[in-house]
């Protein structure tokens, strides 16, 4: 059987005094420890003495703050280190540079008066991180914007937005576009976008066929969109023309044919408007009395201006050529005074009726597509009010959209080498105004994706790798709205030119 011990046996097998016993590794670690603390203080205070300051410094400043990289005091203005270490508020990091000091070169507009927390509270140096080397400052992380928006709050309550985005590449971590999420419901309701939201003053709400472009034009893509097979049996595109058949201008490439209309900008950002004189007259031209005036135009103006321009040209009509005016008897004027021609009461009358047959024809919504009779017709694209009543008839404005996604910037330039048909779906079979030819988030999602896709059946795995970060597409500040007043010299110190003027000017706006 084993020894049994009672507890008063085994406390006195316990050395009492052990815990007095010298450690020599512990104390071993301590005097390395103390050592090469003083080390290090020994090699910065050597380094400093020999002018040699760039080892204190954070890193390299991002290229476009070279300029005041050596004047550290531009941008720090308090010595932050100590604070940091004491900060007990972990909802709260202390930063040594000031919203001021950013603020004398960049004027930073709000995000939203509504926001919270405010514009005013939030750090410049919490979103844009400095001495991180030679990067885009304005490419923050996503960690700096999902810190609101994961649980999106307002001041006023307002829910004009989704209130929870994480990331855009994966499910469900960024909601669907707005605009796409109408287009589906098929429904007035607009819950979960708001009454205030952007995208309502881009759509129109149908009964029968749902929400829609609300732009007053009438436009088939169809029409104008045609191809057809050469003689060596290739598929090829192009613009319809004046004789019915593509322009002598084709492609091989669907693009080229949309890019024949649709322009970029300077910045390769979004599509310019379409003109009238630019991109469709040349079809469909404005003609209103081939027999007296072959080939001449309506200019395409509003209403009263159009008006004035037949006034004038039936006035001079009639002045000009008299035995045009059936029944006009000669204009006489006084001996020996220089005077004014004065239309007679025939040729009154007479400018009056051509006047209204002219008006007719200019808003004739009949089309002639080639010849001497060729017409465009106001009413051929565009909604015309009073149409029977000439002296009245007015344009309805056409309201076609600059921009859509308005809440998100986009480059037409960076997606040149996509075809347009593959991401504005149907637009050769389009034969509507109202079709939204936008593509869905979806779509994006293929591309601009840090996860790797699931390879269809017999297919290849690959991963996407297009940025997905929240700056891709969206700022936060609203650079047009600034309104900045320069206060600094060639140094960017405090200028000193004119500094009453500059005050006056900073109070009153």
């Amino acid at each position: 059987m084993p020894v049994q011990y009672t507890s008063r046996e085994l406390s006195e097998r316990v050395e009492i005094e052990s815990h007095r016993r010298p450690n020599r590794f512990r104390r071993r670690t301590w005097w390395a420890a103390f050592w090469l603390s003083v080390a290090c203080v020994l090699w910065l205070a050597y380094e400093g003495g020999n002018g040699n300051h760039h080892i204190f410094e954070g890193g390299d400043v991002a290229n476009v703050h070279r300029l005041f990289e050596n004047d550290c005091a531009k941008c720090h203005t308090t010595w932050a280190p100590l604070d940091r270490a004491l900060n007990i508020d972990f909802s709260h990091t202390v930063y040594s540079v000031e919203n001021s000091a950013c603020l004398a070169c960049h004027p930073g507009s709000t995000h939203h008066e509504n926001q919270i927390p405010a514009h005013k509270d939030i750090s410049c140096a919490e979103c844009h991180i400095e001495h991180v080397g030679d990067h885009a400052l304005v490419r923050v992380m996503d960690r700096v914007c999902v810190q609101c928006h994961r649980e999106l709050k307002t001041s006023d309550g307002e829910k004009s937005f989704v209130a929870s985005v994480t990331e855009f590449g994966r499910k469900n971590g960024h909601p669907e576009f707005a605009i796409s999420r109408l287009l589906k419901s098929k429904s007035v309701d607009t819950t979960g976008i708001g009454p205030k939201h952007a995208v309502l003053k881009l759509l129109k709400f149908d009964k029968e066929t749902g929400w829609r472009d609300r732009a007053n034009i009438r436009f088939n893509h169809s029409a104008h969109l045609k191809s057809e097979r050469d003689a060596d049996g290739n598929l090829v595109y192009g613009i319809i023309g004046q004789d019915q058949r593509l322009s002598a201008q084709r492609f091989t490439d669907l693009s080229q044919t949309c890019s024949v209309c649709h322009k970029t900008d300077s910045e390769g950002r979004y599509m310019l408007p379409i003109r009238f004189e630019q991109h469709c007259q040349s079809c469909h031209p404005l003609y209103f009395d081939n027999r007296r005036f072959p080939k001449e135009q309506v200019p395409h103006q509003r209403p009263d201006i159009v008006r004035g321009f037949l006034t004038d040209k039936y006035t001079l009509a009639a002045v000009r050529n008299p035995e045009a005016v059936e029944a006009a008897p000669p204009v006489r004027s006084i001996p020996g005074r220089q005077s004014r021609p004065v239309l007679s009461k025939d040729q009154t009358q007479w400018l009056v009726e051509q006047l209204k047959i002219a008006e007719n024809e200019t808003l004739r919504h009949n089309h002639v597509f080639f010849g001497p009779e060729a017409k465009g017709g106001c009413a051929y694209c565009h909604t015309v009010e009073n149409q029977d009543d000439p002296g009245l008839w007015k344009i309805v404005p056409p309201d076609i959209p600059d921009r859509w996604e308005p809440h998100a910037f986009f480059s037409h330039e960076a997606h040149q080498m996509m075809n347009c048909a593959e991401c504005h779906d149907g637009v050769g079979k389009s034969k509507d105004t109202g079709d939204v030819l936008l593509p869905n988030m979806e779509l994006c999602r293929k591309c601009h994706s840090r996860q790797p896709e699931q390879p269809a059946a017999g297919s290849s795995s690959r991963r996407s790798g297009a940025r997905s970060d929240c700056v891709e597409c969206h700022i936060y500040h609203d650079h047009g709205k600034d309104r900045f007043v320069g206060t600094m010299d060639s140094l960017l110190d405090a200028s000193k030119a004119n500094p009453d003027a500059i005050l006056k000017d900073r109070i009153t706006n």
